[in-house]
Order: structure tokens, then sequence, then C-alpha cells
């Protein structure tokens, strides 16, 4: 935490900066004008352009000049040659003082020249003045005159002008053949006026009063195999945990934390304005990343909106003089952050004798015995095995490959993408199975958005995209054989017996007992039609319809088969002739068995909307949204389950109104009213409405002197009731009672004459509605020198109407489950914040950026049953609030032990063991004695931080996640020791061996209790298990380099860059078993990955 907040203040440091440099410092005698020229050019940054006749032919230059604005020195020696100058953006136009429409002139040099002529003329058909326009990779250019013409003398050798004004897009045209050209510019858009995506549909930055945070396409991509694990630590308000490093795994995320202790919490993802998974989209074609949190942003989507959106929207067409393709090819390697470090022979073996020692008064194995295991004396019968060293491999590999085309004109534009990825898994299987059991994942996605221009007024939108993947996974369950890699110890049994036989080993589950193989299938489609009624109605008014239609589609196949295994009995394992007595473990089969499973759904959506957005009088601007929407969801599987077979349905009407004076004061009002087919007839629609406002204060007059330090200052808030139709409930239709067979009653003497019959399972709650969030959010946003961008945000949110067991209800009424109603409640609040600075000059670029949120949840009510201790109540507790007993340390004598409150957990405590405290003081350790302890396993506090710096080609970038205010309590066999012989007793890990109380070692401070066959006392959840899961860590790191342009212009490319990137580098953190990030509890699970990739982006 405190490298995050030196990071966030050192950035806040380096605002004196501007983008561009002002002084010059020269000293130049008798030196030529193109040479003086290019001097200012290299300690500015900016591009000067200028007809070669008119700079050669002028006089040579003696100036000398020390800090001084380039404006000053340029007008001191152009105008002694009768030259002046424009400055447009950061290009500098040199040009003669009389003429009006500056014309590169003929040249005695042997070429072919021709000129060309021109119009440039606005969106509406008006022409632009002064419009800057050169030849691509020269300092040939001229502007344009008033009536927007332009003319231009050009060797046949130059293929490109470019086109650029202050307030418009820069534009290039290929010239071809062609010495007449019309040229239109597109309106530029400011930061301000840059657009937002909101709840159906944009808005201008400046006019956006929700609180909204935004990733760029760039920083999300990472090698990863899911777009969901790029968002670590990346925005504001959102809350990562990657629970796995499986191949293909994604990563769980949360808007501003939990919300609900019993409904879902996920938010609703959209993706192009549909409902989809968002880790179906390749994060190439990602145009904008947008995550909308508080109620103005999300009441429009009514019952679906409580939890956050996400919207994503995918890139589309542009006009283009021709096609451009990118095409990008990464190749890397992944290995495990951190294995749990298990014990090898010589650590279990003394372990192993001492508890049995301390149980009976002997040890089990003489020291020729142990020599015989540690130095593999004979591996057959006293094995010795590293099974984390033979079952994964040090690192395994992942490769991707994406390319795109992107292009259009005046009536087509298109946007084509494919990609594949591989990421491969790190079990080492043995390389002579007839079948592969390791573990790898591969997707093929394919994408294509075209736009049609079918009239000016008309546009018709039409994508599509597949998405195949293909997942192959070993027979055994992934959980279950980390759990068998943690149970088995070094000198249980060995890999396989030197004749062949198989034993009951990790290694025998990862390749005799089959594998599975899952396939998924994801097709999707959306029509949309745009009108905009501008000159038919009124300005500004425009109507849009979409339609989509998905399926999607999955298939697991299981072969796994069953050979048969053997073990040797120690004391009788081989004949007089040396070979090994094996005993079968029981029946088996080498036969495969075959399963299959399939899975899908269908989706329909309809959504038709009709938006207004109008500026009067240069003052007041109006805007205006009303919008229906339908979406149907249908179970392609639903194996004779009529209620499965039963579609899920939404629908709905939502509207949007905005108002706006002088770009100062801003209001906006929104609703949605919708409800879903789940709830009763009469209780299946909502309104939900909210209200916000803004004040930008930076446009004010009075704020003008303050304009150069404070460039942007926005205040905002925002209040709305928002809904959720995720509220579990078990089932589908709870308005409805659930009858079931009860086995009915006995009666008469002995209960020999039962009645059977129907009862009520779960009963109907015909009142059953949708969980209602109450949210209000305080927002800032600011800007310093144009360079810094700070936005902090305050949120609080009240959820409603949860869906719980209804525990008061009394046993007398004879109901046989309790009622599910909506009554519970839990509160929500934090604090997030983000800033950004951003810094160019010449060929140096640097940024700056950081987030952090910080929230705290507390549950209001759950209708339970007070308990006789009032710190045994959930209420005013967090969601997943861990509670445990209080150790206060390890029992150093019986007599300790005597003098404290009894602990009844086994056989009582012994010297070594865990002592506890009693809470409620009645002189005895139970149950009543567990209190809240640390924290919850979800982080609280999430930030990130990280830079970039790019210099002539190069750039590096590195970027750090970080958790806090997360802990979990820590359990299982090789942490406490596990019972059993030599055979089946469980593995420790080496931590435990090396730093366990022992009676040799009485370490009052010992890090681990004793170990015993008894692990009752020392294995209650408590405080001594709990452990501190916060980390920083290296999420991604970048070095590239880019060629220079005229190194692969002859290629036909206009970029080529050289990259490599790393994925969770290194990680600082207290908790040294395994990685803090890992989801589990014992170590068990596949280890997160770190991932190094080399690639090549190239463009054409």
């Amino acid at each position: 935490m405190k490298v995050c907040i030196l990071i966030l203040i050192i950035s806040m440091v380096h605002v004196h900066a501007s983008s561009f440099g002002q002084q010059v410092t020269l000293d130049i005698k008798n030196g030529r004008l193109v040479d003086v020229l290019d001097e200012i050019q290299k300690q500015t940054g900016y591009e000067f352009l200028y007809n070669n006749s008119l700079i050669n032919k002028q006089k040579r230059v003696t100036i000398k000049a020390n800090h001084k604005n380039f404006k000053e020195v340029l007008q001191e020696f152009l105008s002694e040659r009768n030259l002046t100058y424009e400055l447009n953006l950061n290009t500098v136009l040199i040009m003669a003082k009389a003429a009006s429409l500056p014309v590169a002139p003929s040249s005695a040099v042997i070429l072919q020249r021709r000129k060309i002529r021109g119009v440039v003329s606005d969106v509406k058909g008006m022409p632009l003045e002064s419009v800057t326009v050169s030849v691509k990779g020269t300092n040939i250019g001229t502007k344009t005159d008033a009536q927007g013409q332009f003319a231009l003398e050009i060797e046949d050798q130059h293929k490109v002008l470019q086109f650029s004004l202050v307030g418009f897009q820069s534009f290039e045209r290929n010239i071809s053949t062609s010495n007449q050209l019309n040229v239109t510019l597109e309106p530029a858009v400011s930061d301000l006026e840059e657009a937002v995506v909101v709840a159906y549909g944009k808005q201008r930055k400046i006019s956006v009063v929700g609180a909204i945070s935004s990733v760029s396409p760039q920083q999300l991509k990472t090698p990863v195999a899911k777009l969901s694990s790029s968002l670590a630590g990346q925005m504001a308000g959102v809350v990562t945990v990657q629970g796995s490093g499986e191949p293909g795994s994604a990563t769980s995320f949360w808007i501003r934390g939990v919300s609900s202790f019993a409904g879902s919490n996920s938010p609703l993802i959209l993706v192009d304005g549909i409902e989809r998974p968002m880790d179906l989209v390749d994060p190439e074609d990602v145009e904008s990343f947008s995550v909308l949190k508080d109620a103005t942003a999300t009441a429009v989507y009514g019952v679906r909106g409580a939890n956050g959106i996400v919207i994503i929207t995918t890139k589309r067409g542009k006009k283009s003089a021709k096609p451009t393709i990118n095409a990008r090819v990464e190749r890397g390697m992944l290995e495990p952050t951190r294995l749990p470090k298990l014990a090898n022979a010589t650590q279990w073996l003394d372990y192993y004798n001492d508890i049995n020692f301390e149980a009976s008064g002997k040890v089990p194995l003489t020291q020729e015995e142990i020599n015989k295991y540690v130095n593999k004396v004979d591996p057959d019968v006293y094995p010795n095995v590293d099974w984390m060293q033979e079952i994964f491999k040090k690192r395994t590999s992942n490769e991707r490959l994406n390319v795109n085309v992107t292009g259009g004109g005046d009536f087509i534009k298109y946007y084509v993408s494919g990609s594949y990825m591989k990421e491969n898994g790190i079990f080492q299987p043995r390389k002579t199975s007839n079948y592969d059991p390791s573990v790898n994942f591969d997707r093929i996605n394919f994408r294509s958005n075209v736009d049609i221009k079918l009239s000016p007024s008309t546009e018709v939108n039409l994508n599509l995209s597949n998405q195949f993947e293909t997942k192959n996974r070993l027979g055994l369950d992934l959980g279950t054989m980390y759990e068998t890699i943690l149970h088995t110890t070094p000198v249980a049994i060995p890999t396989q017996f030197s004749n062949g036989a198989y034993t009951m080993s990790p290694y025998y589950f990862l390749n005799t007992t089959g594998y599975s193989k899952d396939f998924w299938n994801n097709a999707q489609s959306l029509v949309g039609v745009t009108q905009d009624f501008s000159e038919l109605i009124t300005p500004g008014l425009r109507a849009n319809v979409k339609f989509s239609w998905d399926a999607k589609n999955s298939t697991s196949l299981d072969r796994r088969k069953n050979p048969i295994t053997y073990y040797v009995d120690k004391t009788n394992a081989r004949d007089s002739d040396g070979n090994l007595i094996l005993k079968d473990n029981g029946a088996g089969s080498d036969y495969f068995t075959l399963k299959d499973w399939h899975s899908g759904e269908r989706a329909i959506n309809f959504e038709s909307s009709l938006m207004y957005d109008r500026l009067f009088a240069e003052k007041h601007r109006f805007g205006g949204l009303f919008l229906f929407s339908m979406r149907e969801r249908t179970n392609n599987f639903p194996e004779n389950n009529y209620i499965a077979a039963l579609p899920y349905r939404n629908t709905g009407i939502a509207s949007r109104l905005t108002y706006s004076y002088q770009d100062r004061y801003f209001i906006e009002g929104n609703f949605g009213y919708n409800g879903s087919e789940n709830f009763a007839p009469k209780k299946r629609f909502g309104f939900f409405p909210s209200l916000a406002m803004g004040y930008v204060l930076s446009n004010e007059p009075f704020f003008e002197s303050l304009l150069p330090v404070i460039s942007f200052l926005k205040i905002r808030g925002s209040i709305g009731k928002i809904g959720s139709d995720k509220i579990d409930g078990k089932r589908r239709f709870a308005y409805n009672s659930e009858m079931e067979d009860r086995g009915g009653y006995s009666f008469g003497i002995g209960g020999q004459k039962p009645l059977t019959g129907i009862a009520t399972g779960y009963p109907g709650n015909p009142l059953v509605a949708w969980e209602s969030a109450l949210k209000r959010n305080i927002g800032l946003e600011l800007t310093l020198f144009n360079k810094l961008t700070i936005q902090t945000d305050y949120f609080a949110e009240k959820r409603d109407g949860i869906y719980i067991p209804q525990e008061s209800v009394p046993s007398v009424v004879g109901v046989n489950v309790k009622p599910l109603v909506n009554i519970g409640q839990m509160e929500n609040r934090g604090i997030e914040g983000s800033l950004e600075f951003n810094h160019h000059q010449g060929d140096f670029g640097l940024q700056i950026r950081g987030n952090i949120t910080y929230n705290r949840n507390k549950k209001l009510f759950d209708d339970k049953p007070v308990p006789v201790w009032a710190y045994q109540s959930d209420i005013g507790q967090r969601w997943g609030q861990q509670r445990g007993l209080i150790a206060l340390g390890l029992f150093q004598s019986d007599e300790e032990i005597a003098h404290s409150p009894v602990q009844k957990y086994g056989d009582g405590p012994h010297p070594g063991d865990l002592k506890y405290r009693d809470i409620n003081g009645d002189g005895q350790i139970t149950e009543q004695d567990m209190v809240a302890i640390g924290d919850t396993d979800m982080p609280q506090l999430t930030y990130g931080f990280g830079t970039s710096v790019s210099w002539r080609g190069f750039d590096i970038a590195a970027f750090f996640h970080g958790v806090g205010e997360i802990t979990r309590i820590i359990k299982g066999g090789p942490l406490y020791g596990q019972t059993g012989n030599i055979w089946n007793a469980g593995q420790i890990y080496s931590d435990v061996a090396d730093h366990r109380w022992s009676a040799d070692n009485p370490n009052p401070d010992a890090i681990y209790p004793r170990m015993s066959l008894n692990i009752a006392n020392n294995s209650q959840a408590s405080t001594w298990w709990q452990r501190d899961m916060s980390f920083i860590r290296l999420k991604n790191l970048e070095f590239g380099y880019t060629l220079p342009k005229r190194w692969i212009e002859k290629w036909k490319m206009s970029t080529m860059r050289f990259y490599a990137q790393g994925v969770n580098v290194f990680t600082f953190s207290k908790f040294k078993l395994w990685d803090p990030e890992l989801e589990t509890v014992s170590g068990s699970g596949y280890p997160q990955m770190r991932v190094f990739n080399i690639g090549l982006s190239v463009i054409f």
C-alpha cells in the first residue's frame, strides 16, 4: 500500500510539464534556413512544412537565442526574408507573405511532375479555409484558400496527401493518377466532446453525470486466455479475483464489491448492446470498455442493473483510401508463480517417527530403514518420490495469432477479424500414452462488423461472430488430483513398479485413468438500422432498431478407465529369487467407459429506440431517449424437465431526459420499467428511477483566471433505485408452491399402517419480487495543467428485498421448508479514485496512472434467531466475515494446561498444542467462544498503478495490481498432519516440517503447533491459522520497439513492432505457502501462472 501511495504522489509532481516545447536555444552562424528549422523541430517537437524551392533560395541565417520562445525566434528571421508561418496543431507551415495560395514550383530536376488541385470541405459541404495539405513523408505542403481550394505540384513518386486542420480529424488520401480531388474532413473530438459509452448510447464526456470508468483497449491486450483476466487493477470500482491459473480459466469480478448476501452480485455484461459473455470477445476486437456503476448510469436497465453494467463495443470499419491489415502473433512460456513446497523424504520420516513416538513411546522406523528410503536402495519397496517434480513440468507454452482488416468508403465500412489461441497446461503425462491426458485450451474467434450507408440518413449495421473452444482434461477431476498429490507422501508408493505394474499414485491417476474433452460453440448475430430524422422531422432526432439471435452449445466427452493397481507388503516384498510379490487393490479394467453431456441455449433480443440531442441558441442542450426492449432465452436441452423447457423472458421500457446550460449545469433523469417472467403476474414489473446533476465550475466566467492551473473541474451527484431479478431462491416460479412425495405418516401400533401422499416442499410466495438497491453517489472530476486528471467518487447503497428463508417462522406452523421471502437487508459503502498524467514532448512520451477502490459492506437484517451471545450475531458484520477462536499461543507445560479453561477437542491439549481464549467466561472452550476475526476472503481494498514511457520507437510499460484487507483461515492435512500408517499417512508442507513445535524443539514461538495422531484441538478455525492474503504484484510488464517507417515502407507496411510481455512477473506478499490470490484454503488447486511472451505486430 505504501508503494501505491508513493507512486500516486510522484505522479502528481510532474504537472508543470507541457506537451510541446516552447523555448529554444540556438547558436547558429551562417547556417542554411532548412538546418535552422530542423534544429527548432528537434527542440520543440513541432513539424515544419514548406516549399523546398522557397526555402532553398533564402540567404543563410545567423541567430543566437537562449531559452527564447520559438515563435519569437521564427518571426525574427522569417520576417527578414519576406516569409511568414501558421501554426496548426503540432505543424508549422512556412510560406511567402505575398502568396495567398502557395504552390510547389516546377524544378529543373529530371523527374515527372504533375499538379494536383482540389477542394476541401466539411461534412455539410462547406469549404474549409487554411487546411494544411502536405505530401506524406516530405516537407512539401500548402494550404487551402477561402474557397477551400488548393494546388500542389508533386512528383510521380508521391502517392499520398495528408490533410489537417484544427478542429477536424486528420485525413490521408491516395492520389494515384487523379489530378482533381474532393476531400471531406470530419470534425475532431476534443477530450470533453469525446463520446463516452453510456447505457443505450453515447454522451459527450463533459455532459456525463454518472459514475463511469473506462479503460484503454490497448491495456487489455495481455497474454491471457480470457478478457476478464486482463481487468485486475485497471479501473476504479472493479474488484477482481483470479482464483485459478488453469488453461482457459476466467476471472471473477464485482463492481464496487458485494451488496447482496443471497442473490447474485455479478454485473450485467453487454457486448454491442446485447447481453453476452465477456470472455467470448477477443481483446484485439475491443473498441471501448466501460463500467457503469451508479444509479444514473444503470437505472434504465431496471431489474438487471443493480450490480452494475459492463459495456463493450467492438471495432467497426473506417473510411480509408485502402484497407488496413493488422496482424499480431505471439509465442510464450508459462510457469507457476508459486507451487506449494512439500516435505522431502528426510523431513517426512522424521515427522512420522515423532508423532508415533509421542503417541506410543516407540519409533516405528529404525535409522537403517530411514536410510533405505533416503538413499533409494530399493525404489519398489522403499520409494522416494518428489511428486511435484514428477507430475508437473517446470514450464509450458502458449501461442496466439490475430489478423484483422479494416476499411471502407462512402457507402460500406467493414471490420473483419479472425484469431486463434492455445494455452497448454503444466501437467506432465508420460509420452507413451495412446491418448492425451494433458490439460490444454484452444479457441478460434471470428468477427465481422459491416456498416452500410443506404442513404445519407439511413445506416444498416450487420454484426456476425463465432467462437469455437475446446479443452482437454485428464480423466480425474482436477480438484481430486491436487488432493491426491497433497495427500501422497514421498515414501508411500513408487510412481510405477519396475515391472510395469501400476500403483495407486498421482502418476497413475494422471496417466492411466483416461481423459475428458469439452467443446463449446457460440454463434452470434446482430442487425441494426439507424434512421436520422434531422432533415425529415427535426434536427437531432434519430431512431434505431436492432435484433439479435445468439446460440451456444457445449458437449463434454468423458473417456475413463480404471486399470488394476498393486502394492507390496514391506514385510514380504520379494520372493527367494528377488522378484516383487505384488498384491492387487481390487478389480479394475483397461477398457474405456464413455459418457457424454450436452447443453446449450438460444437467445433473441429485440430493441427499438428513439433518441434526441439538440443545441438551442448555443446555450441550451436537450437530449432524450425512449426505448423498448425484450429478451427471450431458451434451454436447448431441458432433459425432460418441463420447467427448464420454458423460456426465460425480460421485457420493458426505458427513458432518459437530459438538459444542460452552456455546458455548465447538467441535469439528467432516467427510469426503467421492466420485469421478469420469474415473478407472479401482478408482481413482474417494477419502476426504477434515478436523478443526477452536475456542475462544471471551470466553464464559469469567474473561473477563467484559474484555467492555466485547474483546466477542468466538475462536481456531480446522483440518487436512484435499481433492481435485481437474480435473487437465487433455489428454483424458478417461486410464487407457486412445490409439491413432493414426503413418504406420508405411520399410524397404529408400531407404525404398521403408513398413509403415504404428497406434501408441500418449498411453499409458494405470491409476493416474491426483485431485490431493490437505493444507490447514492457523489463525484469530483479535476484536471490540472491539462495534464493530470483526477476523479474520485463516494458511493453508498442499501439493498432491500434480499430473498432469504424466513427463519422466524415457528416450527409449529408445520412447513417442511422455511418459506423464502424478500426481507433481507444489506448496506455497502465505499470510496474510489483514479488519476492519470500524460506528457509528450517531441519523441518522448510519459504516462502515469493509478486507481484505488475501498468498500465495506454490512449485513443489516437476515431474520436469524438472536444468539445467546451478541458477538455471535451476523448483523452488523461484513459478508463472508470469518469466525473462529482466538489463539493465545502454545501450551508450554501440563501445569499451564491444568490452570486454563477446559479444551475438550480430541483427547485434550498437550504441551505444544494451541491455547484458546474463553470469550464467555464459562471455563471451557466451545463454539460459543468463536468470534468475528480478521477480514473476509474478498479484498476490500483494490488498487492498481503503472507507468509507460516511449522514446524514438522504444516503449516500456509496467503495471502493478494489489489488494488489501483480505484474510483466509487456512486448513488441511498438510498443515495439521494426518493419521495413518506409512502407506496412507498424509503429506505435510516443508515449512511445517521445519518450523513445528516438537519435544526436541519446544519453541514457544513456533509457527506450527505440535503434530500428533490426534489433530482435533489444533485444527479448529482460529486466529492461529488465519493468514493475511494481501499482495502487490507486477501484473503486466511490456517492452517494445517500433521500426522507423522508412525501414519498412518498401514492404508496404506502415507499422512493425516487436515486443516482449510478462504477466504476474513477481509478487510481494507476507503469505509464502502458495500464491495468495489462489482461491483455496489448503493449497490444492491449479496454480497461478507467470507468463512471458514475445510478439510481432504489423500493419499493412
